[in-house]
């Protein structure tokens, strides 16, 4: 971002510097800019000491401004900065802080892993999730201080997912569904986020039989609320899931 202020502010500004009766045309100049032209400023009948008045409340004007100016271009700098190194976002409707929801390409990703990375987001250190103490991308920390980097979280997240596409498989041959990639994955992706108690509710809804798929991916939008509210973010999750279940990879 660039301040530029043109030439004719910087010739007003030599002109104030330089005082007398060209300081006081600049000031009428001035005067006229601001739609003052009706009371201008007669120099003919101006007093040194109230040219030189006058000049130094609007050279001190122009330099507060300018002061100002580069102020907020510090803060607004200083802002994008912290926005780009933080993963932490604030839920518009809830006000609640949680880890920054992406929205992955899932027609042409193709992958399980980046699919959940995008939603959990990166944290390099412990946070509270909702009772939950968590880090990287949403995998279980060992301790409040715990840090870790990026490549590491990678790790974790891949040994997590395995664990929770285990459970969709077995869920699968519990009730005898001939689910497809797509559909595995995208139950991979629920499981994760709400846990094996979680996808039996979703396939089961409580009772002893199972739902057809039609219904699965119909329910999965439900799953949208954390701590009694619903986040937007859980609702774009909910909704990629479904679409690939239902339609798949591209």
């Amino acid at each position: 971002m660039s301040y530029n202020y043109g030439p004719n502010y910087i010739s007003m500004i030599q002109a104030l510097q330089s005082g007398g009766l060209e300081g006081a045309s600049a000031l009428k100049q001035a005067r006229v800019s601001r739609g003052l032209a009706g009371r201008g400023i007669d120099t003919q009948k101006v007093s040194d000491s109230e040219v030189e008045s006058a000049q130094k409340k609007l050279l001190k004007r122009f330099s507060d401004v300018r002061e100002e100016n580069q102020s907020a271009k510090s803060e607004l700098a200083s802002l994008i900065s912290q926005l780009e190194e933080s993963d932490v976002s604030v839920d518009p409707v809830t006000q609640e802080v949680e880890p920054p929801t992406e929205d992955p390409d899932i027609n042409t990703s193709g992958s399980i892993i980046d699919f959940i990375a995008g939603f959990e987001g990166f944290r390099d250190t412990a946070y509270d999730d909702y009772g939950q103490l968590t880090i990287g991308f949403g995998t279980p920390a060992t301790s409040p201080d715990q840090t870790i980097t990026r490549e590491e979280a990678k790790k974790e997240l891949s040994k997590e997912v395995m664990k929770a596409r285990t459970i969709v498989l077995e869920a699968a041959k519990e009730f005898g569904y001939d689910w497809s990639d797509n559909q595995i994955d995208a139950l991979t992706s629920f499981t994760y986020n709400n846990g094996p108690g979680g996808l039996r509710q979703l396939l089961t809804g409580g009772e002893e039989g199972a739902r057809g798929d039609d219904i699965i991916s119909e329910k999965i939008l439900e799953y949208n609320k954390a701590g009694g509210k619903v986040l937007p973010g859980l609702t774009k999750r909910r909704q990629a899931e479904a679409d690939l279940f239902t339609q798949g990879y591209n």
